[in-house]
């Protein structure tokens, strides 16, 4: 079996029952006159105090970084771990790496004594 790939046998015809497709749509130009239309409803939403909701500048979160960043991800008891965040919120909001730096400060300092 050759499943058609050999010169020597013939090839079919092609069909003569063809499927006319309807012509392909055009896109209609872009009117001109919809630019002038578009300005004037912008200016009368201004002059009405609507702003534009698009962003112009974006910035990436969070500040410029000083040292070299690493992350660890903690485990522990439930108990423990809700005194750090009750530390953190009484401490004024403080991040967790903020408040681990200052308990280990204070630990230091105690060590000195």
């Amino acid at each position: 079996m050759s499943y058609g790939f050999t010169s020597d046998e013939a090839v079919p015809a092609a069909p003569t029952n063809t499927v006319k497709l309807p012509p392909v749509r055009q896109k209609p130009a872009e009117s001109t006159a919809a630019a002038p239309a578009m300005a004037r409803v912008v200016q009368a939403g201004a002059e009405l105090g609507f702003v534009s909701r698009d962003t112009t500048d974006r910035r990436r979160p969070g500040p410029k970084r000083k040292e070299p960043q690493d992350r660890i991800s903690i485990a522990g008891p439930k108990r423990v771990l809700d005194r750090l965040k009750a530390y953190c919120d009484g401490e004024g909001g403080l991040s967790y790496c903020e408040a681990i730096s200052a308990l280990l400060d204070m630990a230091e300092a105690k060590g000195k004594e």
